[in-house]
């Protein structure tokens, strides 16, 4: 992994703040340093923070409540319905320079539209890199930001999420991304975070309400 060297401190005094953000698909919990957004984690994953930070950092940080980069108020709006919202955020994670490849292709798909690993892999001049570049989207510690939710399986399924595949379908949804119908229904299986039953409601105004 590559750290994001410039604005760290290793000599311990590194402040990164962490905000608790509510929204329609349950709490986010985004952690950000001078430099940017380094890690953001589903409320399912809360507990994966701290490991996350230390991953990027090693011991040498510090844990602040803050948001000086503005970050809630982003989160807002792109749930209110401006699906652009996020773009102007820094980034700020760790990543290996294959990550780094995927996820600048990613952030280039704009909202409602959908792209697949398959599409990916050729765009990187590496046809038959399709399982790494799940990998690369499967490790992105930075969902919605790097919006892997816009990839799919060529074959029509929804593919993997950090959140789960119930998280996935209903972001689509939100930014009314013309998927096929059979990848737009996230499948049953005992790795599903959110049930496909449960993400019907997610976005609709009585959620937002009760968020």
């Amino acid at each position: 992994m590559t750290p994001v060297l410039s604005g760290y401190d290793p000599s311990g005094t590194t402040t990164v703040q962490v905000l608790r953000v509510a929204t329609p698909l349950g709490a986010l919990h985004v952690a950000s340093f001078v430099q940017g957004v380094c890690a953001l984690v589903f409320e399912v994953h809360a507990d994966s923070l701290e490991l996350r930070l230390r991953r990027a950092f090693g011991p040498f940080f510090r844990i602040v409540a803050g948001d000086s980069l503005r970050i809630a108020p982003a989160l807002h709006a792109y749930f209110a319905g401006d699906v652009r919202a996020l773009e102007g955020l820094p980034l700020a994670a760790a990543a290996t320079p294959m990550q780094r490849r995927v996820w600048a292709l990613v952030r280039a798909v704009p909202p409602g539209a959908v792209t697949t690993y398959a599409a990916l892999a050729e765009k990187l001049g590496m046809p038959r890199a399709q399982r790494a570049v799940g990998v690369c989207l499967a490790s992105n510690p930075v969902p919605l930001l790097v919006p892997c939710h816009r990839v799919v399986a060529a074959s029509g399924g929804i593919g993997s999420h950090p959140g789960g595949p119930g998280i996935k379908s209903a972001l689509l949804r939100h930014e009314r991304a013309e998927v096929h119908a059979a990848a737009a229904r996230p499948r049953t299986s005992r790795r599903s975070i959110v049930q496909p039953r449960e993400t019907e409601g997610l976005l609709d105004p009585g959620a937002k309400a009760a968020a």
